[in-house]
């Protein structure tokens, strides 16, 4: 009787790690490499005025408007978004960062009411402002994927429009080049 053959090896790593491992990268890197197209680059930015719902002055809406002069970073996001969720404590740090410099970053809510939004920004730690998009906002700025991230220039022009995670280097580098 022969001896019975050897247990195949296992490879060192599983399918699923190698597939979860090549989706971080694509999340991570594919952003850097192809921002969003968007004809809106170099063009005034639409302004508007929109429900606050945290971190801000919640007895009034907040304008666009009255930010220029200042760097601004629209972020468009949801709850219930995974991208948006790996996204929001870049943006958070990014915000502390360049504070001083003037730059401010608007956390735009398009799917949640305002209990919702604020209590997730409570939860995430975030400090920028949170306003309620009722649907204006996002077609304003022809989002239609989330996140998606619109970068104003202090003459009120939009400078970057990205859809997905941006990576904290590249919006460091963008938002360091509106300053």
């Amino acid at each position: 009787m022969a001896p019975p053959d050897p247990p195949a090896a296992k490879p060192p790593y599983s399918v699923a790690a190698l597939v979860g491992g090549i989706a971080l990268v694509a999340l991570l890197v594919m952003p850097r490499l192809a921002p969003a197209q968007s004809g809106m680059i170099g063009k005034p930015a639409p302004d508007l005025t929109l429900p606050v719902a945290a971190n801000a002055d919640a007895s009034g809406p907040l304008r666009l408007a009255t930010l220029r002069g200042r760097p601004v970073v629209l972020d468009f996001w949801a709850s219930w978004c995974g991208p948006c969720a790996v996204q929001a404590p870049i943006l958070d740090r990014i915000a502390r960062r360049y504070e001083k410099q003037g730059l401010v970053v608007i956390g735009i809510d398009v799917d949640d009411p305002p209990d919702k939004a604020r209590a997730y920004a409570k939860a995430k730690g975030l400090s920028y402002p949170i306003v309620i998009d009722p649907g204006e906002a996002s077609k304003r700025y022809g989002v239609d994927k989330l996140p998606s991230l619109v970068v104003i220039d202090r003459e009120g022009r939009v400078a970057g429009y990205f859809s997905g995670v941006v990576d904290e280097a590249s919006l460091d580098e963008i938002v360091a080049a509106t300053l």
